[in-house]
């Protein structure tokens, strides 16, 4: 007595009745092509299920993504347009402490190995020893701060100006000689020095003299090199930076902050090559622009990537300044910036990224995609000639048989 039966195989319920012994062979061939058929389709229309999701949400992608940013979520300082033309006009903060400039003075206070002329008039025994007509050695400031002379004996000269050190040396020449005339130079000055360092011709440390200001110690460097850039310049005194903007300095003309040079001063001159805007996203050609005498416009800038891609970009872009810890997110239309791209300034490390359309990130998922689809129709053409040929084979079967 035949029975019926039914068995799930794959997810797929299979109804039939039990097969005859003779042939087992044939029902089994058939009953797997058929099986396989019904994968091939389910995973076709899965496949159709997977891709269509992206693209409708690619297409149904709402503004901007910065848009969805949150300050106290993302931890970005969030702000727009108008934020960004009042930030161009705005000084470059550099970290620089509050320096008084008006306390600025041509003075020098002499220090160890410093070398000196002294002169007793009258009274050469107390003077610095001459070596010849017109020639004189000099009398050394000692590591200890004093100067040792003849007869007089020791006297204190470091940390003294050259008037205060006359008072000093005569005071101690009038315990010997009456009303003594004193006059001391400087021939030598070695106990200080400044550093100029960076892309400057000659860079190396300078004698401090009291008279040297800040422009006549980049002359002493040889002036900027040829990658050098005053933009991004520093003077950094005592550890911290001093409010000095050098291009302003030498290009503009602001002397009003041309300092003296003083001991441990260092000037640094950067590479102008490290001084970039990078522009990013849906752009001809995302690339790194460098900014020519520290100034560069957003126009400026999206002209040199070659301009947004017509059909992929969207009108949106954002601004993207400082540090990953808490960046500052400019999220600007870009024909409203195009409008007043004259008030806007960008500055070095700034990342401008335009965004794509959804459609454009549809498109760049289909192409991911599509090795895929094409991967499964070739299967699928490959099982469905599998199919064909067990099924011609198990028709001439009964055929060979007889």
């Amino acid at each position: 007595m035949k029975k019926s039966f039914s068995t799930r195989h794959q997810g797929l319920l299979l109804v039939g009745r039990t097969p005859n012994r003779g042939n087992r062979t044939s029902r089994s061939k058939s009953r797997f092509s058929g099986r396989i058929r019904d994968l091939v389709r389910i995973g076709t229309a899965a496949a159709i299920a997977l891709l269509g999701q992206p693209i409708l949400a690619g297409c149904a992608t709402g503004t901007f993504r910065y848009e969805r940013l949150s300050e106290r979520a993302d931890g970005v300082d969030l702000r727009g347009l108008d934020d960004l033309v009042a930030d161009s006009s705005v000084e470059v903060d550099r970290g620089s402490v509050r320096y008084d400039f008006t306390v600025e003075r041509d003075e020098y206070r002499l220090g160890a190995n410093d070398v000196l002329d002294v002169f007793v008039m009258q009274h050469p025994e107390m003077s610095s020893q001459r070596v010849g007509m017109g020639e004189i050695a000099g009398t050394t400031i000692r590591k200890d701060g004093h100067v040792y002379l003849p007869v007089v004996g020791r006297v204190k000269a470091a940390g003294l100006t050259v008037t205060e050190f006359e008072v000093a040396l005569k005071s101690a020449a009038a315990k010997y000689v009456v009303d003594p005339e004193v006059h001391v130079e400087i021939l030598e000055h070695e106990s200080q020095k400044f550093h100029v360092l960076g892309h400057v011709k000659a860079p190396g440390s300078f004698p401090v003299d009291g008279d040297t200001t800040l422009i006549e110690a980049l002359t002493l460097a040889g002036g900027l090199g040829e990658s050098g850039s005053l933009e991004g310049a520093t003077v950094v005194r005592n550890g911290q930076l001093l409010p000095i903007d050098l291009a302003a300095l030498v290009k503009g003309g602001d002397v009003s902050r041309n300092v003296y040079m003083r001991k441990g001063d260092l000037v640094y001159v950067p590479n102008a090559s490290t001084l970039k805007v990078f522009v990013l996203g849906e752009v001809k050609t995302p690339t790194p622009v460098p900014l020519t005498d520290g100034r560069l416009s957003l126009a400026e800038a999206l002209a040199t990537a070659g301009g947004p891609t017509p059909a992929r970009a969207r009108r949106e872009l954002a601004v993207i300044r400082g540090g990953f810890a808490e960046p500052v997110v400019y999220r600007i239309n870009l024909e409203d910036a195009l409008l007043i791209d004259h008030q806007i300034q960008l500055r070095p490390g700034d990342r401008v990224v335009i965004a794509p359309t959804g459609l454009s990130t549809a498109s760049r998922y289909m192409q991911q995609v599509l090795p895929f689809l094409a991967g499964a129709q070739a299967l699928g053409l490959a099982v469905q000639g599998g199919t064909n040929a067990a099924t011609q084979a198990a028709a001439l079967a009964p055929e060979a048989a007889q």
